[in-house]
């Protein structure tokens, strides 16, 4: 398959916003050969069930990343392996980054892949809106996924720098070997990964896709002083500067 762009999603016990994820997705226009991967990396819930819905639609492949979880002791980590394991499963030249809890207003993946494709040094950015008291959730379930340009407006900006719904080219991913997978407490890796690709000679590109990131609970309530925090932001510290990582070993194993 002749595949221009790869959109991974990953997601942890968050079907009720997936479902409006990829409703969003399959209302748009995408003029070129693409796939879905969505990465399962919590538990067997309704995730599979609403990703069927999608399949041909979508051209949607599920992958489940969670055999950790299988016991019964649920363990959380950072969706950073999930999309290390989407980008090895991928076909495309153009890999989109995001995840279950963000609603496409428009176009998302056209305009976002476009600049990549065009030149792959690119990091393909939206404009983007953080639902944070749940008020654009409450409009979507109301109104059977209907919105107005107004509710989008009022909403507080959301940090598009970082990988909420971003492009890059797989080139560019693979050269700084993914997101680093030592990253095993919360938080950090994100920023680690933008950083690493920015110091690759990756610079941001503003599109016109719209995006709401939906409400939903954080994780360990953005506790800064946690210790899993802690772990992380150390880690991300100490590692400034160094592009290249999980070097010398197989990374993104499902």
């Amino acid at each position: 398959m002749n595949c221009k762009v790869s959109i991974l999603i990953t997601t942890f016990q968050r079907p009720h916003l997936l479902k409006w994820g990829l409703y969003s997705l399959a209302r748009q226009y995408i003029p070129f050969t693409f796939e879905t991967l969505v990465i399962n990396d919590g538990v067997n819930d309704e995730t599979e069930e609403i990703c069927h819905k999608y399949l041909r639609k979508l051209n949607l492949k599920y992958l489940f990343s969670g055999q950790r979880n299988l016991n019964g002791a649920i363990e959380w980590r950072v969706p950073g392996f999930a999309f290390n394991i989407g980008a090895k499963q991928s076909l495309g030249k153009v890999l989109i980054l995001s995840c279950a809890e963000m609603f496409h207003l428009n176009d998302t993946v056209s305009k976002l892949a476009y600049p990549v494709l065009k030149n792959p040094n690119l990091l393909g950015i939206p404009v983007g809106k953080s639902d944070r008291d749940g008020i654009f959730l409450n409009h979507l379930n109301e109104h059977n996924g209907r919105f107005t340009p107004a509710l989008f407006e009022q909403l507080p900006a959301l940090d598009v720098r970082l990988p909420y719904l971003l492009s890059v080219s797989r080139s560019q991913y693979n050269a700084i070997g993914g997101y680093d997978e030592d990253f095993t407490g919360v938080a950090a890796e994100d920023s680690d990964l933008v950083d690493r690709l920015r110091l690759n000679g990756c610079g941001y590109f503003q599109t016109k896709a719209e995006t709401v990131h939906l409400y939903h609970p954080r994780h360990l309530g953005g506790t800064e002083h946690h210790p899993a925090v802690q772990y992380n932001r150390n880690l991300y510290y100490t590692r400034q500067g160094r592009i290249v990582r999980n070097e010398k070993r197989e990374w993104g194993k499902l």
